[in-house]
């Protein structure tokens, strides 16, 4: 697995999703990360989109902190998606300290 190819993308989703379930919360912590969740919304004529930001920071031992993207874009019928886009950045840290972290809540959802 590395940052931001399909099998993260999908591990972040199922990790997001356990963790504020309800998707109400904008902050939360789960196993020693903050997670801080933006979205910003265009409904217009043409064009419209929506842009949500995931930013997860780790401030224990080996501190990083990873910013997720999540970007849909509407046509003017809104009635499908013309690009749905998601791309991972890390901001500070080891991608090695991230990917682990990510590995642990795997095992945590297997089990």
């Amino acid at each position: 697995m590395r940052l931001g190819d399909a099998k993260f993308l999908n591990l972040f989703s199922q990790i997001a999703a356990r963790a504020n379930s309800d998707r109400d919360c904008d902050t939360w912590k789960t196993e020693g990360v903050l997670w801080r969740r933006q979205r910003v919304v265009n409904w217009a004529a043409g064009v419209s989109f929506q842009i949500e930001t995931h930013q997860l920071s780790h401030a224990a031992r080996n501190a990083w902190t990873l910013l997720f993207v999540h970007e849909l874009w509407w046509g003017e019928t809104r009635d499908k998606t013309i690009r749905n886009m998601h791309w991972v950045r890390l901001q500070s840290g080891s991608r090695k300290d991230v990917v682990r972290w990510f590995k642990d809540r795997e095992l945590e959802i297997e089990k």
